[in-house]
């Protein structure tokens, strides 16, 4: 048989310290180098090292001894440091201008910036620098940003982004998709498609999973194939699938031909439908319109506003009378919650706005109506319930059941508001209680009316979510759910759950935190129904608008 070739890095040879000062030689990068002529002896041998010196240096070299040589040894070994150094330096250099062009272009791409605009940035960067730090305006001259290259780097960094996502998407045991469909400045309808996965270790992936621009028609088929486009695009599978919420857009949940139908009819297994919580809501608060109020206090504030003499003249008057505010707020309806915070701002100025409009010769007669004063100060308090509810519902990391659990509790706040109005109590609605001729009938019957319709189109658009309170409930505490109203497969694990006196204390320590309760306690061997149910739940969208809810919903 014959004998297995010699592999040199197998043998474990080292270098020794001795044959820096016997041979002129130093050890870097894994290779030994020779200090005087710089060449480079791949084999940690002292033979090959040997050699080396004897046949290039040692006429020369041999004569230098004791200090001498340690000398000659420490001053060769300056210089090979200074020649690496001066490598080092330019490399870092040219390393940060490689990351300064990356970080401006992504500063350009999330601005929605021009990307020629890369070229001007360079030269005020190229002004400062030389003005502040002289020494860095090498890194600034190469620094490229020309429109070209600032168009590269915002590939390089969507394709990286894209790449990231995917791989943790990967990792999701299931997920769900929110869609919110709406039209650009150039006409061209524009699908945002938004992804929220949840790992076997409870992580949750919230991402915009991909922006579709949809350039021909925009029915349910087309969303339908635009979004199966991006399940594809990022490997996501079908059978983990487990949510949908949409925006309520005909083309979304058309009862045939709608997207959330064609989705359906596509899978084998259920999947959970809602429409975005936040948009329900809306929808309901449209009830408390109130034209009568809403036309005169809106006219009222444009007239005031819109022209830039009454602004100045009106904000001036506020200041010599030392008014609490100092400005009316206008109301638009794209902008959610400014309804409240316009109302509320013109009751607080009413004498104010009555004395400048008079000045101004317009008809205010209905400022001094009681009943349309009455109206008004109804519709402030109402507007800040929903106004707060709204606020309720917004910010990042909302699971949906505590987002259907603030609108529970709205729909009993309503309950508890009529029962008051039928009493002739108005001890949560404090403008109103300021009326001295909110008579009783105002309150009986006109007011308790309107809380009966707005309670009863609260009940009629959360209907989607009601049939799946009894697993909302196992899911938001296994502790407090009804055992015998739980489906059949959860009632077994339930009960050992509810007598572990360790799950308890858990439970209570991590002060309800669900996600974070069943990433640590219940495993998929032990209790398998109860974290399959957490993790479908966690996976699911409260709202389709994810990254646009505060911006479109501020009060101002």
């Amino acid at each position: 048989m014959a004998e297995k070739k010699r592999k040199i890095d197998r043998e474990c040879r080292v270098f020794k310290d001795s044959w820096t000062n016997d041979y002129f030689v130093l050890e870097s990068s894994g290779n030994i180098t020779c200090l005087i002529c710089q060449e480079r002896i791949a084999v940690f041998k002292e033979y090959n090292v040997k050699r080396h010196y004897n046949t290039k240096h040692s006429s020369k070299y041999d004569g230098i001894t004791g200090q001498l040589r340690i000398d000659r040894v420490n001053k060769l070994k300056q210089g090979i440091a200074g020649q690496q150094s001066f490598f080092k330096v330019v490399q870092e250099s040219s390393e940060n201008a490689t990351k300064l062009s990356f970080m401006i272009s992504e500063a350009i791409a999330k601005k929605g910036k021009p990307l020629s605009d890369g070229e001007f940035i360079k030269q005020s960067l190229g002004i400062f620098a030389s003005v502040t730090c002289p020494d860095k305006q090498s890194i600034v001259d190469k620094t490229s940003l020309s429109h070209q290259t600032v168009a590269r780097r915002v590939d390089d960094l969507a394709a990286n982004i894209e790449k990231t996502l995917s791989e943790r998407l990967t990792d999701c045991q299931y997920y769900s998709l929110a869609l919110d469909e709406s039209t650009d400045d150039s006409d061209t309808a524009q699908l945002a498609i938004f992804v929220r996965g949840v790992t076997q270790n409870f992580e949750v992936v919230e991402e915009l999973l991909d922006l579709r621009p949809m350039k021909g028609t925009t029915k349910g088929e087309d969303i339908f194939n635009e979004v199966k486009g991006a399940m594809d695009k990022f490997k996501l599978a079908d059978e983990k699938l487990v949510g949908l919420t949409t925006d309520g857009a005909p083309a979304l949940t058309g009862k045939h031909n709608g997207f959330v139908t064609l989705m359906k009819n596509a899978s084998v297994h259920e999947i959970i439908t809602h429409h975005c919580i936040i948009h329900q809501e809306q929808l309901c608060a449209k009830t408390m319109e109130m034209n009568n109020v809403m036309e005169k206090v809106v006219s009222t504030v444009n007239f005031i506003r819109a022209r830039g003499l009454n602004h100045r003249q009106f904000k001036a008057f506020l200041e010599e009378v030392g008014a609490d505010s100092d400005d009316v707020i206008y109301f638009s309806n794209v902008r959610w919650l400014s309804k409240a915070a316009t109302l509320g701002r013109f009751w607080g100025l009413l004498d104010q706005i009555k004395h400048f409009m008079e000045s101004k010769n317009k008809d205010i007669a209905f400022m001094d109506d009681g009943a349309w004063l009455n109206d008004l100060a109804f519709l402030v308090d109402i507007t800040r319930h929903l106004s707060d509810l709204n606020l309720k519902l917004q910010g990042k990391d909302q699971i949906v059941h505590k987002l259907f659990g603030h609108i529970q509790a709205f729909t009993q706040k309503l309950t508890l508001f009529r029962g008051h109005f039928s009493q002739q109590k108005c001890v949560h609605f404090p403008t109103l209680g300021t009326r001295p001729d909110a008579s009783l009938d105002y309150l009986k019957l006109k007011y308790e009316q309107m809380i009966d319709r707005l309670s009863e189109e609260f009940d009629r658009r959360f209907q989607d979510f009601k049939g799946h309170v009894a697993k909302m409930r196992i899911f938001a505490n296994p502790f407090t759910c009804d055992v015998n109203a739980a489906p059949d497969q959860y009632q077994l694990e339930l009960i050992e759950v509810r007598n572990d006196e360790d799950l308890k204390r858990g439970f209570t320590d991590l002060h309800g935190d669900v996600a974070a309760f069943y990433g640590q306690y219940i495993s998929s061997a032990n209790h398998p129904n109860l974290h399959r149910c957490a993790l479908r739940f966690l996976s699911l969208f409260g709202t389709s608008a994810v990254p646009t809810v505060v911006s479109n919903c501020s009060p101002e």
